[in-house]
């Protein structure tokens, strides 16, 4: 089966020609759906005439702008497939995702011109340099190349399991993973997506982009595009700003990180916005401290909704809807407030033991996910899809229980068990007692060397401002909360804990760093 590549781009034009498609705030710049499209046209002119042909990759590097959407649609309606690269990466890491998908073409930002250019060398397959708003040593101007283009359809029709895309796991277990996305998966992801809001999008809704583009924030994108609705987008967070661009652009959904939430409600806390507009404020990508929630709900208001999702197989897989964000009453509603909620319509996920057989509730097991948006595979790595894929199901390595009623509740990952005196303890469950305590901003745990007990438990701690507790007191405080054997046996205070390009915690550099400074 054949579909016209960028077909999505070009239906929203016809329809919504004249309506504003993006917003740039860094810039001051916005595109109509008719303009966007027409730019987009003229770069899928420009790369098909460098010689580039259907399949061939195109990496991205570009920060939060209107220019990474021009690209990303711009490269897909070529009939190429685009490789999102994360501005925060180092140049080795770049180099290692540019080699391993052998781009044959690079769309880099001028701001990122020099964070590539340690590693140009080491580049064998990338014959093109477009610098994408500017003039740049070695590099083709990208905007003086797309003048010479002319802005009509391209018309290039692509196979359905074809590659659309590679999306590249974020590497914090490993050297990075491109999950390949073919056309018809890209396809089925924006229909359980669109399936699965139960507030539908509009062209007066907008959504508000504060995190990378290149991760869980560009799920949002396509969605947006195709009801006519405005992509809004901040070049980086900032909680005052992107509490002052709700008001002033009427922002209708956001995407954050648990990180995110808890700095923009320590502004929302101290000032007065008007965040009416807001209909839906959606999390994931992290574990989500109940403490933090609830008082994000109290601020905000019933419009928190948790997705759980991962590169492999893009949210939704399951879903806690608002309605399901309890705060009082009935007590076992309020404790799901802890979970990542049931599966979303269209996904078939399970909780099962190594043996693959479902698990009873409150059992631990690991959560396998089956659906039309799973990845076809890893890119060149048969060994590697083979034990992730197995019996149609994708194996997550993401370890949860389940309860009576179908609730999920994510513990941690499978590598990160702590074995300690031959009883199993999960790092999530002690940072959430350690979250319990008001000092607490931050937290991680790890297993660490022990002599007698094989592994200890080690927590480091970020303490909120003003606040100061000793390791003496967490320790008790979460001896009240947990079973003896979980409580941390070391505690370490730190201004505030690493994170990776996307916003999580370096748990395994963290773990590497302290695993020898015990006693």
């Amino acid at each position: 089966m054949k579909l016209m590549a960028g077909g999505p781009m070009t239906w929203a034009a016809q329809r919504f020609a004249e309506r504003i498609a993006i917003v740039c705030e860094g810039e001051g710049q916005s595109l109509t759906f008719h303009e966007l499209n027409a730019d987009v046209n003229r770069l899928a002119h420009a790369l098909r005439a460098f010689g580039l042909q259907p399949g061939d990759r195109v990496a991205i590097l570009q920060p939060n702008c209107h220019r990474f959407i021009l690209a990303l649609f711009g490269v897909q309606k070529a009939g190429l497939v685009p490789v999102c690269l994360n501005t925060r990466y180092a140049a080795r890491e770049h180099a290692i995702i540019l080699n391993d998908c052998s781009a044959r073409a690079l769309l880099v930002a001028g701001e990122c011109v020099e964070t590539i250019a340690p590693v140009r060398g080491a580049l064998s397959t990338v014959e093109h340099y477009l610098c994408t708003d500017g003039d740049a040593d070695g590099m083709l101007n990208m905007t003086a190349v797309m003048a010479a283009q002319p802005t009509c359809e391209p018309g290039i029709e692509v196979e359905a399991d074809a590659l659309a895309r590679l999306w590249y796991t974020s590497g914090t277990t490993g050297r990075p993973k491109g999950a390949m996305i073919t056309h018809a998966i890209q396809s089925e992801h924006l229909k359980l997506f669109l399936m699965n809001m139960e507030v539908a999008i509009g062209p007066d809704d907008a959504m508000l982009h504060v995190g990378p583009m290149t991760h869980a924030s560009g799920n949002y994108i396509l969605p947006h595009v195709v009801r006519g609705a405005r992509n809004v987008i901040l070049p980086r967070f900032d909680p005052a700003r992107v509490l002052e661009t709700v008001v002033r652009q009427r922002i209708t959904m956001l995407h954050l990180v648990p990180t995110m939430l808890f700095r923009l409600l320590e502004v929302a806390e101290q000032g007065t916005f008007d965040v009416s507009s807001v209909k839906r404020i959606n999390y994931g990508a992290a574990p989500m401290p109940v403490s933090v929630l609830r008082r994000a709900i109290q601020v905000f208001g019933p419009v928190f909704r948790q997705h759980y999702g991962l590169t492999e197989a893009v949210q939704p897989v399951t879903l806690l809807l608002p309605e399901e964000h309890v705060l009082e009453g009935d007590e076992t509603a309020m404790r799901r407030l802890a979970s990542a909620g049931r599966p979303a319509l269209g996904v078939e996920v399970r909780v099962v033991d190594d043996q693959g057989r479902d698990v009873k509730p409150g059992e631990m097991g690991e959560i396998v996910v089956r659906g039309p948006h799973v990845m076809q595979g890893y890119w060149n790595l048969p060994e590697a899809t083979a034990e992730t894929l197995r019996d149609g199901w994708l194996h997550t390595k993401d370890m949860a229980t389940i309860d009576e009623d179908g609730f999920i509740y994510i513990v941690d990952r499978k590598d990160d068990l702590i074995i300690s005196g031959g009883f199993n303890i999960y790092p999530r469950e002690v940072e959430e007692a350690l979250y319990g305590h008001p000092a607490v901003r931050e937290a991680v745990v790890f297993g660490v060397p022990d002599e007698e007990w094989g592994e200890a438990v080690m927590a480091l701690v970020a303490l909120n401002d003003g606040q100061a507790v000793t390791a003496d007191a967490l320790i008790a405080h979460c001896r009240q909360h947990l079973a003896s054997y979980k409580k941390p046996r070391f505690v370490r205070f730190v201004p505030e804990l690493p994170k990776s390009a996307v916003g999580k915690v370096l748990r395994r550099e963290l773990k590497a760093q302290y695993r020898s400074s015990v006693p």
